[in-house]
């Protein structure tokens, strides 16, 4: 019990450490005529996010060093090793899901086409604001609250259940939620998490995650958790039956990325559970081929594949 204690009080001082790192480093925007929100071109939006992400990194970091004694990069997850594979699963599981997606969705009637619209500077700046999202909400999320979950020895598919409830109850606040796509963002959760409670490297959730809205929202024209913008590469036509294409909220609130991402996050507990390699040998037995010798940093690396 006395763990499970020190492991809330971690939680609600990293909480209470983001939210003050956050406010301080606002201040100066706070009185900018320059912000507004509601226009993702704006270079201020990037700053605001980026102060989001220092903001987290600077909690867990002042927790981890001081409090856990631990290394940041390697408690977090961050060791930089093979990266490209873990770039490559991430683009290939989130361009799978809506491949096949949208597909369906264009075949069966429930979305439309309606124009292409091809904007670079646009097209740049949501990129950058979905790395900084990216490694912002997985670096809280996965990296500090479910890392610290599995650290004190809870069951690692209980700690990302619970991890995965809390991520989607991050986005109550976003426009056209519903109960069905906080089910979804739930699922969200578990699939960017089930690849870090077997390997524990962050970067597979954070390519992953970037893809996901990259793809989902400036490439095919979706609204990204509800939000989203008007010079996206697809206008899209959406139909009334919300429950088959997301409504408002996006492909994201929609039950045929309920069905693809169960789907996808049982294939990749499959593979886990099932290779006979554990995820730490396989990165040795690659280091030493590609060295022909013996591998002298922990270094993990790709986390599906």
């Amino acid at each position: 019990m006395k763990k499970y204690l020190i492991l809330l009080a971690k939680l609600i001082v990293f909480a209470l450490a983001t939210a003050f790192f956050m406010a301080a480093l606002t201040v100066p925007f706070a009185f900018s005529s320059v912000v507004d929100v509601n226009n993702p071109e704006r270079w201020a939006v990037l700053a605001i996010e980026g102060i989001q992400l220092v903001s987290v990194l600077l909690a867990a970091w002042l927790i981890i060093h001081y409090w856990d004694e631990l290394s940041f990069v390697d408690d977090m997850g961050y060791r930089w090793r093979y990266k490209g594979m873990d770039l490559l699963w991430g683009f290939i599981v989130a361009a799978a899901i809506y491949a096949v997606g949208f597909i369906v969705s264009l075949l069966a009637g429930w979305i439309s086409v309606e124009g292409v619209h091809f904007d670079f500077t646009y097209l740049l700046l949501q990129f950058l604001l979905y790395i900084l999202v990216a490694l912002m909400e997985e670096s809280m999320m996965r990296g500090f609250v479910l890392g610290h979950m599995l650290d004190v020895g809870m069951n690692k598919f209980l700690s990302l259940l619970i991890s995965s409830i809390l991520f989607a109850c991050l986005h109550l606040g976003n426009p056209g939620i519903t109960n069905f796509a906080l089910l979804n963002l739930t699922l969200a959760g578990v699939l960017l998490g089930v690849a870090y409670i077997y390997t524990r490297n962050l970067w597979f959730p954070i390519f992953l995650h970037l893809f996901w809205n990259f793809i989902q929202g400036p490439i095919l024209g979706y609204e990204v958790s509800g939000t989203g913008g008007k010079k996206t590469l697809l206008k899209l036509g959406i139909s009334d039956n919300t429950l088959m294409n997301g409504g408002d909220f996006g492909f994201e609130g929609s039950l045929p990325c309920t069905i693809l991402m169960i789907v996808a996050t049982g294939l990749i507990i499959y593979w886990f559970e099932t290779k006979k390699t554990t995820y730490e040998e396989a990165i040795v037995l690659v280091d030493e081929s590609v060295n022909d010798g013996p591998d002298d940093n922990d270094g993990t690396g790709t986390a599906v594949g």
